[in-house]
C-alpha cells in the first residue's frame, strides 16, 4: 500500500500508465468485476479518459469517476461509516444550502428602516453596506426589496468565500498538539473567536500597506469572523469528527478490514487543476491502507518547484538595492553593484532563478502542484516514476515545448524558422465575427491537408474562447447545424453551454409567474406565446399564435394584464382597465355570442370574430386563468405570505410537470436541478430538526429560487466536454487534454486573463498567499500555457488588433504579448523581410499593417492581418498564411476587383414594360401612382424598398392626437343613428378625459355636418363603371350612382395636397366618363374635409379629357423612368390658401422664379428642427423612396426637369379651376 506518482508532459503516456494499473495481473478471478475508482479534474477529462480505455480495451468497463479529490473523499466517509450515514450527510453540506443559511441569518438585521445594530457591532460594516445599496431609493418598499437582493448577493459571495476557507483555511499544518496553532488555519481560530493578526498576514514580501487596506482587511476579518463562530463552526466542527472518525476505524485493528472491504483496492487520480494541500494530506494518509496512483502531468522534466516569476524577479532585485541605498546613502554605483553581486552568491541565489522565463510566468499553478507532489519524491511513501518523453516535431512549437521539457534558458536567435513552418499561427482581425469567418476557411483548409501519419478529423481540434457565452450566437450563424449546398459543411459543438431550447422550455414556465411583474405589454406576451414550449402546453400553431395576436390587438390590448395588475403601477382610484388584456379578452369571449360592434352589459363587442376563432379565444381564457393563479407568486414573500423554500420547489416542480405532460422535452435539465434542490433541502432539514435555523425554517421570495434555477442552467461551462466534433469550450475548461490544433480566439486586452470573477471579501486575496490557493489569473494563464504544451501540431492565436470602429490599433492581451516577446527572442531575425521589397500589393500591405502593429521582424511569417470585411479584395490575395476559397464572398470580391462598366442611375435609363393587350386598372390605384410617382416606378420594376415596421402602439392613448380624432369622426360618419360614448371604448383615451374627448368628437362632428348642408343633406351615393380609356386601357373608376350637378363627398381627413389632387383626378374622372364635350362646365366635385372644403367647377368634358390625356402620359414616362414629381409637394400652397404662377417663356411656360424656389427650398428642407419623419415625407427628398431611386444624382436637377416638362400642363390647371373654402 503506497501512493505513486507518475508525471510526464505527455498527456497520452500518463494515458498508457492508467492502463498498465488497471490491467495488472491478479490471482483473484472476481478482481476483473471490481469497480474501478478514477479522481478527475473535471467532467472533459473523465469524458476523454472513458473514451480512451474504451478504445484501448474495446469495451467500457466498469468505471467510477469522482469529481476532484473531494468527491472521493465524501465517497469514503460514506462507504466507510455506514453505520453513521446519517452523520455523513448531516455534515456534507453544499454551497447552495450554505448561501441560504447566510441569508437568513442576516435576514433579521436588514429588516428595519434605519440600522439598529451600533459600530462596534462585528457585522456592521457589511449590514452598512446592504443599507447604503438602498439609502438613494425614497420608496419604503423599494428599498426593502432592494436591500434584500443586495443580502442575497452578499449570501452567494460568502458562501464561495466559507466553501474556499473550508478546503484552503480549515486545516492544521504542522500537526499541533491540542488546539491548534497554525497561521493558516483560521476556522480554528474563528471558532474560538480568536481574531486573526491581520497586521502579520497581510504583509506581502515587501510590499507596502496602507492604512485603509489594513482597515478595510480588519473589517472583512470582523464580520467574516462574527459570522462564522455563530452559525456555522459547529458545521465545520462536524465535518472534522466524520473526519477523525474516518482515521479512527481504518486505524483500529478490529474495524480495518471491514472497512478496507468497502473501499477501492487502488484510486487512480488522473492530472489535476488543484491541490489543496488538506486534501493532498488524505491522499498520503488513505496510502497507508490503498495503493493510490496519481498521475501528473508536469510541463518540465527538471526540478522547477522553487524557480520564481522573472518579473518578480526583477522587483525583488529592485527592491534590495532600495534597501542598501537606504541604508547606506553615500553608496556608490560601484558600492551597489558589488552588494548586489555578494547578495546573489551567497543568498540563496540558485533559488530566486527563473531559468524558463515562459514556464513561470505562466505555470505558477502547476509550479505550485508540483512543489507539493516534490515530497512524495523521496520514495519514502511510494514510487516516484519520471516518464517524460524528449521527443518533438522540428517546428517552432516543438521548440518551445521542448525548451520548457527541459527548462533551458531562451537565447537569442536560437531557432532558425523554416518557411514550411505553420505550427504557431497568429491572426489579428477587427471583430469576433470577422474573427470566426476567417477561422472557418483556415479549418478547411487544414482539414483538407491530410498528412501520411494520419488523417485529420475534426475532432482533431479544440476552439477555445475567454467567454463562449457572449460569442455562441456568432458561432452558430458562422457555422451553420445542417449542411447546404453552398459550402462545405464543418460539424462542430459547442461545449459548455446550455441548449437554447432548454432556455426557451424554461422561458415559457417563467412566464406564467413573471410576466405581470412588468408592464405586460402586446409584445411581452407576443414573445411568450410564441416560445416553442408555450404552442406545446397549450397545442398551439404558428397560424394560430398569429390569429390569437391579431384578436388581441384587434380588440384593443396594449399592456396591463386587468385592474388589479394596473393598478399595482397606476392610482388605485384608477378603475379604468381600457386596453388590458381582461378587456380585450372580455370583447373577444362576447364576439363569439354577438359578433358586432355593440354594447352589452358594459362590455362592446368585438365584430372580428369568427366560429373558427371560437376555441383560439378558449386557450387566450385558459392562458389568462394559469396568469391568474400565479400573479402573487413572485411578490408573495413581500406581501406577508410566506413559503419555506421547499414548498415553492415543490410548486415549481408541479408547474414543470405540467409541461413535460404537454410534451415538452427540453425541460428536463431543469427539473433534474430543481429535484436535485428539494432532495438538498429535504436532507439538510431532516438532519437539522434541532437546529435553530433548520432549513424547512427558511423561506426565501420565489425570484430568488427562480434566479438560482437560471444561473445554474446557464452556468454550464463546468460541464464542459469533448464532443468527438470540432469542440468549442470556455478557456480552462477542457484542460489538460492533448489536441492536434488548439485555436485560441478574443485574446483582447480586457477580454483575457478575465478579471471580473473576482470574489469581494475575500481574504485569501486581501492577506498573503500561501502553496496551494488558487486564483483566477492564474487558471487562466495556466490554461494559456497548456494550450501551447498541449497543441500537437498546431497553434492558432487569434485577436482583434484593430478598432471595429475607428481602425486604432488595439494591443492584444498581455499574455499573448509575452508569449509574442519570447519568440521574438529565441527566433532568428529576418533580415531579408526587412529589406525585401515585394511587388505583391497584398503583401505590401500586409507588412505596412505589420509595422503598425509593431511586430518584430522576424515573426512576420506567421501573422496575418486579415480586412475588416469578408469581400475584401485584398483578402483573397497571394498570403501563405490566409487560406480562401471561391465561395459566395469570393464572388463579391471579384465583381468588386473587375467591375468594368459604369453603374447608369435609374434615370438615365427607360425600363421597357412587357407587352399587354388589355390592362384594367382601378382608378384609385391609378391616383396613388401618379401623384406619388416614385412608388410607381418601384412597382413597375418590381423592386420593395423596405421599411422600418410600423409596431402596435403599446401605450394607451392619454388624449386624442390627430389619428386618434380621425378615427372617431370616422367611425361617427359611419352612423346611421345616434351612438353613446361605450360604443367607442376602445378608442377613447383613458381616465376622465374620456368624456371631454367624446364631447369635442360630438362638437366636431356637429360643424362637419353643418358644413356638409350647405351643399347637400347626405353625401352623393356612388357606384362603380369601367370606363374603356383606349383598347389597351381600362379604368375602374368610382361616380355618383344618380346624375346628379354636384358629387358631395364627406371625409373624415384632413385637406392635404396629395387628398387634393385625388379629388381634382375624381373630378376629371368623371366628367370624362360622362362626355359631354362643351357642357359639364356646371357639374361640381365638392368634398368636405375635417377642416376645408375642396370644390372643384368650370370644367367641361373636352377639357376633362385633355387634361387627363396629360395625366396619362405623364403616368406613361413614370413607368418607365423616374419623374420627381410629388403632388404633395406642388400643391401645398393650397393647404395655406395660396397659389403658385406660371409665366410662358419662348414657346413654353414655366413657374416664377419665387415659387420654383419655395419648391425646391421645401423639397430640400431637411425638417432638422421638427419632430418630423422626412423618411415619410413624400414631399421631400429625404423621402425612404426618392432617396433610394436618386442615391448618387442631383435630386434638385431633377425636380427642376420635372416642373420644367410637366408642372403646366398637370397642375395650373387645378390652381385655376379648384378652390377651398
Amino acid at each position: 500500500m503506497a501512493i505513486h506518482v507518475i508525471q510526464s508532459q505527455r498527456i497520452d503516456v500518463l494515458l498508457q500508465g492508467v492502463w498498465q494499473s488497471v490491467h495488472q495481473p491478479t490471482r483473484q478471478p472476481f478482481d476483473v468485476l471490481a469497480t474501478q475508482h478514477f479522481i478527475v479534474p473535471s467532467p472533459a477529462v473523465e469524458q476523454w479518459l472513458t473514451e480512451k480505455l474504451s478504445e484501448l480495451q474495446g469495451i467500457t468497463a466498469n468505471y467510477l469517476f469522482h469529481q476532484r479529490i473531494r468527491g472521493f473523499q465524501w465517497y469514503a466517509y460514506q462507504q466507510v461509516l455506514s453505520e453513521h450515514k446519517d452523520d455523513v450527510r448531516k455534515a456534507n453540506i453544499p454551497r447552495l444550502i450554505l448561501k441560504w443559511r447566510v441569508y437568513q441569518a442576516l435576514y433579521d438585521f436588514i429588516q428595519p428602516d434605519q440600522i439598529l445594530i451600533t459600530q462596534d457591532h462585528p457585522a456592521y460594516s457589511i449590514i452598512a453596506r446592504i443599507y447604503d445599496s438602498a439609502d438613494r431609493l425614497e420608496n419604503g418598499f423599494e428599498k426593502q426589496l432592494k436591500k434584500q437582493k443586495m443580502l442575497y448577493w452578499v449570501a452567494e459571495q460568502v458562501s464561495q468565500l466559507f466553501s474556499n476557507y473550508m478546503i484552503y483555511r480549515g486545516h492544521c499544518q504542522k500537526n499541533c498538539a491540542g488546539n491548534c496553532g497554525c497561521a493558516s488555519n483560521w476556522l480554528s481560530a474563528w471558532g474560538e473567536n480568536r481574531e486573526l493578526d491581520i497586521e502579520q498576514l497581510i504583509v506581502q514580501g515587501n510590499k507596502e500597506i496602507s492604512a485603509f487596506q489594513l482597515q478595510q482587511a480588519q473589517e472583512l476579518e470582523a464580520w467574516q469572523r462574527w459570522l462564522w463562530h455563530r452559525y456555522f463552526h459547529q458545521d465545520f466542527l462536524d465535518i472534522q469528527n466524520i473526519d477523525d472518525l474516518f482515521w479512527q476505524v481504518l486505524e483500529q485493528p478490529q474495524t480495518r478490514d471491514i472497512a478496507l472491504k468497502r473501499l477501492p483496492k487502488q484510486i487512480v487520480m488522473f492530472t489535476l487543476l488543484d491541490l489543496p494541500p488538506s486534501q493532498l494530506q488524505f491522499l498520503r494518509r488513505l496510502g497507508q491502507y490503498l495503493d493510490v496512483l496519481i498521475l501528473h502531468y508536469n510541463p518540465s522534466q527538471e526540478y522547477w518547484a522553487d524557480s520564481v516569476d522573472p518579473l518578480w524577479k526583477q522587483r525583488y532585485d529592485v527592491r534590495v538595492k532600495q534597501r542598501f541605498i537606504e541604508k547606506n546613502p553615500a553608496a556608490t554605483d560601484v558600492d551597489i553593484a558589488q552588494f548586489f553581486e555578494q547578495f546573489t552568491l551567497h543568498f540563496n541565489a540558485e533559488a530566486r532563478e527563473s531559468r524558463h522565463p515562459l514556464l513561470t510566468r505562466l505555470g505558477k499553478q502547476a509550479r505550485d502542484h508540483f512543489s507539493l507532489l516534490a515530497n512524495l519524491s523521496t520514495g519514502e511513501e511510494g514510487r516516484w516514476v519520471d516518464a517524460f518523453v524528449d521527443d518533438f516535431p522540428d517546428t517552432l512549437l516543438g521548440q518551445v515545448q521542448s525548451d520548457i521539457l527541459n527548462l533551458a534558458e531562451p537565447q537569442a536567435g536560437r531557432y532558425t524558422l523554416e518557411p514550411s513552418d505553420e505550427s504557431i499561427r497568429f491572426h489579428v482581425c477587427h471583430s469576433s465575427l470577422r474573427q470566426l469567418e476567417v477561422l472557418r476557411d483556415q479549418l478547411i483548409h487544414w482539414l483538407s491537408q491530410n498528412d501520411d501519419a494520419s488523417v485529420r478529423r475534426p475532432n482533431d481540434i479544440l476552439v477555445v474562447v475567454p467567454n463562449i457565452k457572449e460569442i455562441e450566437p456568432l458561432i452558430r450563424s458562422v457555422f451553420p447545424a445542417t449542411p447546404s449546398d453552398d459550402g462545405v459543411f464543418l460539424p462542430i459543438k459547442i461545449s459548455g453551454v446550455v441548449q437554447l431550447d432548454v432556455m426557451n422550455a424554461w422561458r415559457a414556465v417563467l412566464g406564467r409567474m413573471t410576466l405581470l411583474q412588468g408592464r405586460l405589454s402586446y409584445d411581452d406576451f407576443a414573445d411568450w406565446l410564441s416560445l416553442p414550449a408555450t404552442q406545446v402546453c397549450y397545442d398551439l400553431e404558428d397560424s394560430q399564435i398569429k390569429r390569437m395576436l391579431a384578436l388581441l390587438a384587434g380588440a384593443g390590448f396594449k399592456r396591463g394584464f386587468d385592474i388589479h395588475h394596473l393598478q399595482q403601477s397606476l392610482s388605485a382610484e384608477d378603475h379604468d382597465d381600457r386596453y388590458s388584456f381582461k378587456f380585450a379578452l372580455d370583447r373577444l369571449a362576447l364576439g363569439i355570442a354577438i359578433p358586432e360592434h355593440t354594447l352589452f352589459q358594459g362590455v362592446l363587442s368585438y365584430s372580428g370574430v369568427t366560429p373558427d376563432d371560437f376555441e383560439l379565444i378558449g386557450k387566450l381564457i385558459q392562458i389568462y386563468q394559469d396568469i391568474d393563479a400565479r400573479r402573487n407568486w413572485v411578490l408573495a414573500h413581500e406581501q406577508g405570505t410566506q413559503h419555506s423554500v421547499e414548498d415553492w420547489l415543490k410548486i415549481l416542480m408541479q408547474d414543470v410537470i405540467e409541461f413535460e405532460q404537454a410534451g415538452v422535452v427540453a425541460l428536463k435539465t431543469a427539473r433534474e436541478i430543481i429535484k436535485k434542490q428539494e432532495r438538498m433541502v429535504t436532507l439538510a432539514s431532516f438532519y437539522a430538526d434541532k437546529d435553530a435555523h433548520t432549513l424547512r425554517q427558511i423561506a426565501l421570495p420565489l425570484p430568488y429560487i427562480l434566479d438560482e434555477i437560471q444561473r445554474t442552467l446557464e452556468h454550464q461551462s463546468a460541464q464542459a466536454e469533448p464532443t468527438g466534433q470540432i469542440t468549442f469550450s470556455q478557456i480552462g475548461q477542457i484542460r489538460p487534454l492533448p489536441y492536434r490544433l488548439v485555436v485560441m480566439l478574443n485574446l483582447d486586452t480586457g477580454r483575457f486573463p478575465n478579471r471580473d470573477s473576482h470574489i469581494p471579501f475575500d481574504l485569501m486575496d486581501a492577506l498573503r498567499q500561501q502553496l496551494g490557493d488558487r486564483s483566477r489569473l492564474e487558471d487562466d494563464q495556466g490554461a494559456f500555457l497548456d494550450a501551447v504544451l498541449l497543441a500537437q501540431q498546431a497553434l492558432w492565436l487569434f485577436y482583434n488588433g484593430f478598432d471595429l470602429n475607428d481602425g486604432e490599433v488595439r494591443e492584444p492581451s498581455s499574455i499573448l504579448q509575452e508569449f509574442r516577446d519570447h519568440l521574438a527572442l529565441i527566433v532568428a531575425p529576418a533580415e531579408q523581410i526587412a529589406k525585401h521589397e515585394d511587388s505583391n500589393l497584398t503583401i505590401q500591405m500586409q507588412q505596412q499593417q505589420f509595422k503598425l502593429l509593431d511586430i518584430p521582424n522576424q515573426l512576420w511569417p506567421l501573422y496575418c492581418v486579415h480586412p475588416l470585411q469578408p469581400f475584401d479584395p485584398l483578402g483573397f490575395g497571394n498570403l501563405p498564411v490566409a487560406k480562401r476559397y471561391q465561395d459566395q464572398w469570393y464572388q463579391v470580391a471579384q465583381s468588386i476587383q473587375e467591375a468594368s462598366a459604369i453603374l447608369q442611375p435609374w434615370v438615365n435609363m427607360v425600363y421597357t414594360q412587357p407587352q399587354q393587350e388589355l390592362r384594367v386598372l382601378d382608378s384609385q390605384q391609378w391616383m396613388a401612382d401618379v401623384t406619388f410617382p416614385a412608388r410607381l416606378y418601384l412597382k413597375n420594376l418590381g423592386v420593395e424598398n423596405l421599411a422600418m415596421t410600423t409596431l402596435l402602439d403599446q401605450n394607451e392613448p392619454l388624449f386624442l392626437d390627430g389619428l386618434g380624432r380621425y378615427a372617431i369622426r370616422n367611425f361617427l360618419q359611419k352612423q346611421e343613428q345616434t351612438t353613446t360614448p361605450d360604443t367607442l371604448l376602445d378608442q377613447l383615451p383613458v381616465g376622465k378625459i374620456k368624456h371631454s374627448a367624446w364631447q369635442q368628437s360630438l362638437a366636431e362632428q356637429e360643424r362637419l355636418l353643418e358644413r356638409l348642408h350647405h351643399y347637400t343633406t347626405q353625401p352623393t351615393a356612388t357606384t362603380h363603371h369601367v370606363w374603356r380609356v383606349s383598347k389597351t386601357l381600362h379604368l375602374n373608376i368610382i361616380m355618383p350612382e344618380h346624375d346628379v350637378q354636384d358629387w358631395v363627398s364627406l371625409e373624415a381627413s384632413s385637406a392635404r395636397a396629395k387628398r387634393i389632387a385625388k379629388v381634382w383626378l375624381e373630378y376629371l374622372l368623371w366628367l370624362s366618363y360622362l362626355n359631354e364635350g362643351d357642357a359639364g362646365q356646371r357639374r361640381r366635385r365638392i368634398v368636405v374635409f375635417s377642416d376645408q372644403t375642396v370644390i372643384c367647377e368650370g370644367v367641361s368634358s373636352i377639357q376633362a379629357r385633355d387634361y387627363l390625356t396629360q395625366w396619362l402620359k405623364m403616368w406613361q414616362v413614370a413607368s418607365t423612368q423616374p419623374v420627381v414629381l410629388p403632388a404633395a409637394l406642388i400643391l401645398q400652397p393650397l393647404e395655406k390658401a395660396k397659389q403658385y404662377h406660371w409665366v410662358q417663356q419662348s414657346d413654353q411656360f414655366q413657374l416664377v422664379e419665387k415659387d420654383l424656389l419655395n419648391i425646391l427650398k421645401e423639397w430640400q428642407d431637411p425638417k432638422a428642427y421638427m419632430q418630423i419623419d422626412t423618411s415619410q415625407l413624400e414631399s421631400s427628398q429625404y423621402h425612404l423612396d426618392w432617396s433610394f431611386i436618386l442615391q448618387q444624382q442631383d435630386a434638385t436637377a431633377l425636380l427642376k426637369d420635372a416642373l420644367q416638362r410637366y408642372s403646366y400642363d398637370l397642375y395650373a390647371p387645378i390652381f385655376q379651376y379648384l378652390r377651398l373654402e
